[in-house]
């Protein structure tokens, strides 16, 4: 089980699921962590928990502006970001007849638009410090392949460009340090699966995903850089 003493992270879309397990799990290993999603209520909840090694901020994972805010804030409470896990995610399920353009994009505003900004913001600190990791959760829905559902080429779609994302990134930033890698994530046990799946049941809990994100954010995945590590049962 790694220790991420005192390391300073920022996990985005943390107000539930996987993302909120993930900042949880990491302060209870030593993290000193920023949670941010645009629920102020679910945030001040995790936050109180966990008294002084959560710190919640809130706004919009797609908004330049409120991403900047984010870092700022978590700057001036902890220090410059060394561990980055985009979580922030939504889902909205339409066949590609029936989906305006507003709704196509911004499901790649919340699902990609906002990975981007936050290593934008979080990248050139960790680079003049020559350390720092990011994690980039995407989905089995995002890897060629695994077969796909009606109503879901948006998601679909969104989940890729992650994906391709994070393989470009990594060759960027590499000399300089940072690792950058992606989790794909089958069905798990979150408010999220539930509103989508109709029922079905999920193929893993959200401290089973949490588990995977710690992992790559962790020393013991450090040969790996620009990888897409499947958690999926096929």
């Amino acid at each position: 089980m790694a220790d991420f003493g005192d390391r300073v992270a920022v996990v985005t879309g943390a107000s539930s699921g996987i993302g909120r397990r993930a900042a949880e799990m990491l302060a209870e290993r030593g993290a000193k962590v920023a949670i941010f999603a645009r629920s102020a209520e679910k945030l001040s909840a995790i936050a109180s928990r966990h008294a002084a090694r959560i710190f919640a901020v809130t706004g919009d994972a797609a908004e330049p502006a409120d991403v900047d805010r984010l870092f700022e804030q978590t700057e001036a409470r902890f220090g410059p970001c060394d561990i980055l896990v985009n979580c922030a995610g939504m889902i909205d399920p339409a066949l590609v007849v029936d989906l305006d353009a507003g709704r196509w994009d911004r499901m790649f505003a919340v699902n990609a638009r906002s990975a981007f900004l936050a290593c934008r913001r979080a990248l050139p600190r960790m680079i003049e410090r020559r350390t720092g990791v990011i994690v980039n959760v995407s989905s089995i829905s995002g890897v060629p392949g695994p077969e796909k559902f009606p109503g879901f080429a948006s998601y679909n779609a969104s989940k890729a460009a992650v994906i391709a994302f994070t393989e470009a990134l990594a060759v960027e930033v590499k000399q300089h340090g940072v690792r950058v890698n992606c989790v794909s994530f089958g069905s798990v046990d979150t408010p999220m699966w539930a509103a989508a799946s109709g029922g079905a049941p999920a193929e893993m809990t959200a401290d089973e995903a949490a588990e995977s994100i710690l992992f790559l954010a962790s020393p013991q995945s450090r040969p790996m850089n620009g990888q897409n590590l499947h958690v999926y049962s096929v």
